[in-house]
């Protein structure tokens, strides 16, 4: 019995899977438009993109955010120790900054982002978060004493870092937040604090070189984020050409099976239907054609049989020359997969009749369909196919071969399976080569009860 070693496939589909990855240097060199992005704030250029991206960036932020607001609390409140050691007065304006408006707004916005409302506008609820704490150590800065205003002064860049780092914010969203501190600093410092000139410019100096710093940081993270989603989307059209491939190759439970169980692979039936269709008397028509103008008919008639199978449910098994190969879901082997197959046999007979209308030939067509027991399984490493084997496999092709043309022929227990639903008319026995002889049946048609006329 021929039995399929899937190992041996299941090494061909990594190593096409290796070499679909092994393109990527060359992809991103060239990449489709749909991937450009706008080198000053990495937004990709095609605005559905660019809505995925985000989409999925606020997602995948959702843990990070959520840690970064606790943990900011807990710093806010831990740096009060600081207070009680350097402030000589004003303590009392400082806890009530850091524990009764920046804390609060932190837990606040924390809880907010397990809201739907605020989860989908988590950029502008973290900015304002960010924007809020830096606002609250520059007024603790005010509180201090002259000798002390440096030491909060340089507490305010805390805030700059924050937001390009561990925030969760993008990157561009993190320069306005920055730029706005920078601005909202000065013009408090300003207003409200006798700064010397020298103490201001120093400190704008460390405000401008923090960002700086910030800048470049935010922007590598962000590039490296949006790499890897660029990548992760190759990776998935990769795969699912890879899939698809097989998907060609094998049928659909079996490219699963062997998704989860990698090995041989090959199952006893105890019921499909197998039908062989032939085009009659080919090879003549191909005499009076070029081998390119053979080939095209064959693929323009075996694509709409392609279409067929699909429409009907059903496994393309193969083709051999002008040969056509099919059978029932291997998964189905209920009396309605019978049904399908003959179904599938007419709607074939009249789409190539339809076809030789359309290009004025007079192709002619045999099928031939039994049911029965059959073994399945893929053979090979090279060239592999799934296939059918047994002597249900044998009698289906015999019933094509003596099939008369633009006829369907089926089997004596096919027939008894059909019988109720479909019109035959009786061809007695027939011979069948290397087979015992056998009861055989032409199928015209639906029962007219049946299809609803």
């Amino acid at each position: 019995m021929p039995i399929a070693n899937l190992s041996k496939l299941s090494q061909i589909h990594s190593y096409a899977l290796r070499n679909h990855l092994m393109r990527f240097a060359a992809m991103h060199k060239n990449q489709p438009s749909q991937y450009q992005k706008n080198p000053v704030d990495l937004s990709f250029k095609d605005k559905s993109l660019e809505h995925e991206f985000r989409s999925e960036h606020a997602i995948n932020t959702l843990s990070q955010i959520r840690t970064a607001l606790i943990i900011a609390a807990i710093l806010y409140a831990l740096f009060s120790i600081l207070d009680f050691l350097v402030m000589q007065t004003g303590h009392i304006w400082a806890l009530l900054v850091r524990f009764l408006i920046a804390i609060p707004i932190f837990l606040l916005c924390c809880a907010l982002t397990y809201k739907a409302y605020f989860r989908t506008r988590l950029q502008l609820l973290v900015s304002a978060t960010i924007y809020v704490a830096g606002m609250g150590l520059a007024w603790i800065a005010i509180f201090y004493q002259d000798s002390q205003n440096g030491l909060y002064l340089t507490g305010t860049l805390l805030p700059i870092f924050w937001a390009f780092l561990y925030s969760g914010l993008r990157f561009i969203q993190a320069v306005k937040v920055s730029l706005a501190l920078i601005v909202s600093y000065d013009i408090l410092f300003y207003l409200a604090d006798n700064l010397s000139q020298a103490i201001f410019v120093s400190f704008n100096f460390f405000l401008i070189t923090s960002t700086i710093i910030g800048i470049l940081g935010g922007y590598t993270i962000e590039r490296y984020y949006r790499r890897d989603f660029v990548n992760r989307r190759i990776i998935d059209a990769e795969r699912l050409k890879n899939e698809q491939l097989l998907l060609n190759i094998l049928p659909k439970n079996i490219v699963s099976e062997l998704k989860q169980h990698p090995g041989t692979i090959a199952k006893d039936y105890e019921q499909i239907t197998v039908l062989f269709a032939d085009l009659v008397e080919f090879s003549k028509l191909s005499l009076n054609h070029s081998a390119h103008q053979v080939v095209t008919i064959l693929n323009e008639i075996f694509s709409l049989f392609d279409r067929l199978t699909d429409e009907y449910g059903l496994e393309k098994i193969k083709t051999i020359g002008d040969a056509y190969m099919v059978t029932n879901n291997v998964l189905d082997g209920s009396e309605s997969s019978a049904k399908s197959v003959a179904e599938f046999a007419v709607a074939m007979r009249d789409a190539l009749q339809q076809y030789n209308q359309e290009k004025n030939y007079n192709i002619q067509i045999r099928i031939g369909i039994h049911t029965g027991p059959a073994v399945a399984g893929v053979i090979g490493i090279k060239k592999f196919i799934y296939d059918v084997w047994g002597n249900t496999v044998n009698i289906a092709s015999r019933m094509e071969s003596t099939c008369p043309p633009n006829q369907i022929q089926l089997s004596e227990y096919t027939y008894q399976i059909l019988k109720d639903e479909f019109d035959f008319e009786n061809c007695g026995e027939i011979k069948l080569k290397g087979i015992c002889d056998m009861h055989a049946y032409l199928l015209s048609n639906k029962k007219a009860e049946v299809s609803g006329l």
